[in-house]
């Protein structure tokens, strides 16, 4: 008597396919944020456009010119560039360096985990 059980081989999503789509994911992830970050900077970029446009209109070249000349503020103003740079480059070592460990850890195949592929009962 036959009860019309067939046994078929299916291949079993090991980890390499689960990093497959992972990495598809990251990669878009990074260019979404990527064009998004790249916006933002753009904006900034204007903001600071139109605020040095207004400090031109209000201030007079020469009282802005005088201004930088002395001791006190020209200082101050060297040394919140210099601390600017600083945090600047700061986040650019941690931005390249996480997204260097991502892409890595995303990228390196992993080696497949018990068998390649697994038997499924079918029908009845």
């Amino acid at each position: 008597m036959t009860t019309g059980v067939a046994i078929r081989q299916d291949e079993a999503a090991g980890i390499e396919d689960v990093f497959r789509s992972v990495r598809a994911l990251a990669r878009q992830t990074r260019g979404l944020a990527e064009s998004a970050a790249s916006v933002a900077e753009r904006e900034l970029a204007m903001a600071i456009s139109i605020a040095e446009q207004l400090r031109d209109k209000v201030i007079a070249q020469e009282t802005l010119e005088r201004a930088r000349r002395e001791e006190l503020p020209a200082r101050l103003r060297q040394d919140a560039h210099r601390t600017l740079d600083l945090v600047a480059d700061a986040a650019s070592v941690a931005y390249v360096t996480v997204l260097g460990f991502a892409e890595s850890f995303i990228d390196d195949p992993r080696p497949p985990i018990g068998g390649t592929g697994k038997t499924v009962l079918t029908g009845a």
